[in-house]
């Protein structure tokens, strides 16, 4: 068997990869020259990418319907032009590599939204000290929706165990966990998030969940709900969240992603940020100092278990984001 390794992990993982494949052959693409990385594609059972643009020339991605599996490690994929890419690809994407991280950032932003810090923190600023009148509360006292359970809503669920709040979660099949008192397909989308505290989105952007929260759904949630979005901002109707948390001082979000970034990130800031019941990150909520090798030991293990017949994370059903612009081929993009 044969794999390829165009991701930039060599100098790193190069002994790892050596110990977990001792009956692999290892082609380092990053040491090769044009027709040495072409050959590497062309004879690979396994191809390690780290998200496709950016590490294959286009001429090289022409060349991924040859390896029998072609897996990456990032977890997003909406990135991709699924239109450009060879119709035959089996596409892996890293499930779970990035979710220790994002699990301990959305308990934090939980908190951070149930304890009003940022409210308090203005007021702090103006010179205003209130001890009361914050409407704060507690995770034991909510019921949280995981929109999403896959490796990060499951590594969710686990982080807010302990918390003692009741746990539910809703995928498009039935979410199977011992830690939820109870589980939904999306057909249920509707009532669960009515009676949600918390809604944690982890659900992938696909044609199927674009703008899935809507004015609409926004209406249904509680007036004194929460958001947390850890996947995409795409899953939400931006510019009827901004006028929820506006009209619902209460209602409080915390963005991790956002509509535009890098470059298309608004010079002047979001609009949601005007809003002392609005919190967020710059889509780095899986960083931490052990991230990228947890998750490239994860993508690895991955291939592992796929040359080895078992039970595989992360296949990518292409057709369902051909909706979706992405990049063109030989673009950039970043993100779990």
């Amino acid at each position: 068997m044969q794999i390829a390794i165009s991701a930039p992990i060599k100098e790193e993982f190069q002994q790892e990869v050596n110990a977990l494949f001792p009956d692999c052959q290892i082609a380092w693409m990053e040491e090769m020259d044009v027709a040495e990385r072409k050959r590497a594609i062309e004879e690979a059972d396994v191809l390690l990418s780290h998200i496709l643009v950016g590490d294959l020339s286009v001429d090289e991605l022409a060349l991924l319907d040859r390896p029998k599996m072609v897996q990456t490690t990032r977890t997003g994929v909406d990135h991709l032009r699924m239109d450009q890419l060879p119709k035959g690809m089996h596409l892996y994407c890293n499930a779970g590599g990035w979710a220790r991280g994002i699990a301990e950032s959305t308990v934090g932003m939980i908190i951070a939204l149930n304890r009003c810090l940022r409210e308090q923190l203005m007021d702090l600023r103006k010179g205003e000290f209130h001890i009361l009148g914050y409407h704060q509360k507690s995770l034991l006292e909510q019921t949280v929706l995981i929109a999403g359970f896959g490796g990060i809503g499951q590594a969710v669920a686990k982080a807010l165990a302990p918390f003692g709040c009741r746990l539910e979660a809703i995928s498009r099949h039935t979410p199977q966990s011992p830690l939820l008192a109870a589980a939904y397909e999306m057909k249920d989308w509707d009532t669960a998030v009515a009676q949600a505290d918390v809604l944690v989105l982890a659900l992938p952007h696909s044609k199927e969940t674009d703008r899935i929260v809507d004015a609409r759904v926004l209406s249904l949630m509680k007036e004194d709900a929460m958001i947390v979005d850890v996947s995409r901002a795409g899953l939400i109707d931006h510019e009827a969240l901004v006028e929820r948390v506006k009209h619902f001082p209460h209602f409080h979000v915390a963005m991790d992603v956002w509509w535009g970034e890098h470059d298309q990130y608004p010079k002047d800031g979001d609009p949601l940020l005007a809003y002392p019941n609005v919190i967020g990150s710059a889509h780095n909520a899986e960083m931490n100092s052990r991230c990228n090798e947890e998750a490239i030991r994860n993508a690895l293990q991955n291939i592992r278990d796929f040359l080895d017949g078992k039970p595989v994370k992360g296949y990518i059903h292409k057709e369902e984001y051909l909706w979706n612009g992405g990049l063109a081929l030989g673009g950039d993009a970043e993100g779990h």
